[in-house]
């Protein structure tokens, strides 16, 4: 059974950040993440908010983004990033170090980027696990 589902939205500008990245964070903390797991989860959740704002409207006057986050009919907590911008494509001139992506593959247990279909931009999925033993957790050792 899905649980209670959150949805912001703002301009993809940095000052947008952090109060969408906290928010999803605190809904995680909500339904059931422990604060190891809370703060994999803000991690690549700041990740993807972030590539929005550097990639996404290049070019282009800042649009939406839109963060959504549930607990699915698996237990796992999912958020999807999207935006309305260019989509997928490679740059040349991308001011970023390009670990973004791999940073958020680590961090979830499942990762997916792909171009929206049926109107302009990029989705990003996360799934975590809400039953992953603390030492599962990307980033900690073995917890004694």
């Amino acid at each position: 059974m899905a649980k209670a589902r959150l949805e912001k939205q703002a301009l993809a500008r940095p000052e947008a950040l952090a109060p969408l990245r906290n928010a999803i964070w605190r809904h995680a903390l909500a339904l059931g993440a422990c604060a190891e797991l809370g703060n994999a989860i803000r991690l690549a959740v700041g990740e993807a908010l972030a590539n929005v704002v550097m990639h996404a409207y290049v070019g282009m006057e800042p649009g939406k983004m839109t963060v959504e986050a549930w607990v699915d009919e698996d237990a796992h907590f999912t958020v999807r990033v999207l935006d309305e911008g260019h989509g997928l494509i490679p740059r040349a001139d991308s001011p970023g170090m390009g670990l973004g992506l791999g940073l958020m593959a680590q961090m979830a247990d499942d990762f997916r980027v792909a171009n929206r279909e049926g109107t302009p931009g990029t989705s990003v999925s996360l799934r975590f696990s809400l039953t992953r033993s603390r030492s599962e957790i990307p980033g900690r050792g073995v917890v004694v």
